[in-house]
């Protein structure tokens, strides 16, 4: 009797893990995708052309969904690209906003009151239904989906002061961004 509880509590235990790791499905897709499915260790290391030495699924909060994040050392520093995905059930169940498009409307209605958010916030088209860039991560709506791209790249090169080497790094961490969520924005489709 107890072999077939530790058996039945296993399986459980195996279901569980998989659906912890695959909960989302964009888009009205046959089978769950995760945020790793959507930007694959292969597409990080082709966009940074680096070797990716580390990757993670994390839960994620405010907006509530699941993180990708790999990692990779260089020079001493660790390096990484986060790619979050945040469904209209995963956010329900936060139970703090209602839907991703109403996270994504209210950052941007927020962003464009504050003061020094409004200086950093850059909208686009062409990325979903809607994106834009808050300084550090590009967000872009497409359905139910809310993905938020962060990137923290190694920045090459020699600067006249640290304003210019900040300037220099959100333009190549943008790049880098724009690149890898329109990779992740033709997965959803």
């Amino acid at each position: 009797m107890r072999t077939r509880w530790r058996a039945l509590f296993s399986v459980l235990a195996i279901l569980l893990g998989i659906t912890a790791v695959c909960p989302v499905s964009p888009l009205g897709a046959a089978t769950p995708l995760a945020p790793c499915e959507l930007f694959t260790k292969q597409d990080a290391e082709a966009i940074l052309k680096e070797s990716i030495t580390e990757e993670r699924v994390i839960e994620a909060t405010l907006p509530a969904g699941l993180t990708c994040r790999y990692a990779y050392r260089k020079e001493g520093s660790v390096f990484e690209v986060k790619v979050r995905l945040a469904t209209d059930e995963s956010i329900a169940e936060e139970g703090i906003h209602d839907s991703a498009k109403d996270v994504f409307d209210r950052q941007v209605k927020a962003r464009r009151a504050h003061e020094y958010a409004s200086k950093t916030l850059r909208e686009f088209e062409g990325l979903g239904e809607g994106s834009f860039w808050s300084g550090t991560s590009l967000w872009a709506l497409r359905g139910d989906c809310l993905v938020i791209v962060t990137v923290h790249s190694l920045l090459k090169g020699s600067f006249k002061d640290m304003d210019e080497m900040r300037a220099a790094r959100e333009d190549q961490d943008l790049g880098y961004s724009k690149e890898i969520m329109a990779t992740v924005m033709e997965r959803l489709e």
